[in-house]
């Protein structure tokens, strides 16, 4: 049976070699118990463990937890029994989500090895406020993903439509599969520009779905960081919405607390103590985290 769990961790090592940087790789059940481990993930086997266990029960296959923010590691719940977990000491956290698209494979396989295991129904289907979990992780995240927008063209584009060349590409490549920030790598035209373009084409419904359009400035380094917020976020607290915002771009991490009037005040974590920051947490309650790589 060694030999299975070693089959498969080598497997999921090779899917994550095209980084150029080496990906270690844990394989658990869903109650915390590592099957096989990278010795490099060792150090932080007590926190791994403890975070699967909190966790476990409200994640959904293919969601995943980040129990240490200033690390690259990531747990992937890929069956009803088990847990995947990547570590990198190069590149950004961001690039792990790559492993995604094989967690339906990886899952069939580790379920086979799982057989026996019996996982008790699990009673709770949502993720708790932060103050309701015993909270002894440093920096863990917890909270819903804050949902990526993906832009995407209400109508056709006709004879009428006033729009240059080049804002008719943009158009064309908001279909509703590509980020803000895909469509400014592969245009090549600046954030701000972009930014302007798409606010202003969601205003005028040529773009959907509806969001509000945000800029907001690193407090730490004042680096420029665009987000596009769901207009359905805002139905269940009308009137505040907090989003734990880490930049693999500035490596600052900060809460931005922001209205439906696109005002916002922004907390810094730079001059927290891990205590503090972890006490801040707490306070903060329910909330969204981002990553802007």
């Amino acid at each position: 049976m060694a030999t299975d769990w070693y089959g498969i961790k080598k497997q999921i090592s090779s899917t994550m070699m095209d980084f150029g940087f080496r990906v270690y790789v844990s394989i658990a059940d869903v109650f915390g118990n590592p099957k096989i481990m990278d010795e490099e993930i060792e150090p932080f086997k007590d926190i791994v463990c403890k975070s699967i266990k909190i966790n476990s029960n409200y994640l959904n296959i293919g969601d995943y937890a980040i129990p240490i923010s200033s690390k690259n590691l990531m747990i992937f719940k890929i069956s009803e029994k088990a847990v995947v977990v990547l570590f990198a000491n190069k590149g950004n956290i961001a690039q792990l989500l790559s492993f995604k698209k094989n967690i339906d494979y990886f899952g069939g396989q580790i379920e086979k090895l799982l057989e026996d295991l019996e996982v008790p129904e699990a009673e709770v289907e949502v993720l708790p406020k932060v103050e309701k979990v015993a909270i002894k992780l440093p920096k863990q995240i917890f909270g819903k993903e804050l949902p990526i927008y993906f832009p995407s063209l209400n109508r056709e584009l006709d004879k009428k439509a006033k729009f240059t060349m080049e804002e008719m590409r943009i158009l064309h490549m908001c279909n509703g599969k590509k980020t803000f920030y895909n469509i400014a790598h592969e245009t090549k035209q600046p954030e701000s520009f972009l930014f302007d373009f798409i606010s202003k084409n969601i205003k005028k419904k040529w773009l959907g779905p509806k969001a509000y359009p945000i800029i907001i400035q690193c407090p730490d380094c004042s680096l420029t960081h665009y987000l596009f917020v769901h207009e359905n976020l805002f139905e269940e607290d009308p009137d505040l919405l907090s989003v734990l915002i880490r930049s693999e771009r500035c490596n600052h991490e900060y809460v931005a607390f922001l209205n439906k009037k696109l005002k916002f005040e922004l907390q810094s974590f730079g001059y927290f103590t891990p205590f503090q920051q972890d006490k801040f947490m707490k306070k903060l309650g329910q909330h969204y985290y981002t990553i802007i790589s």
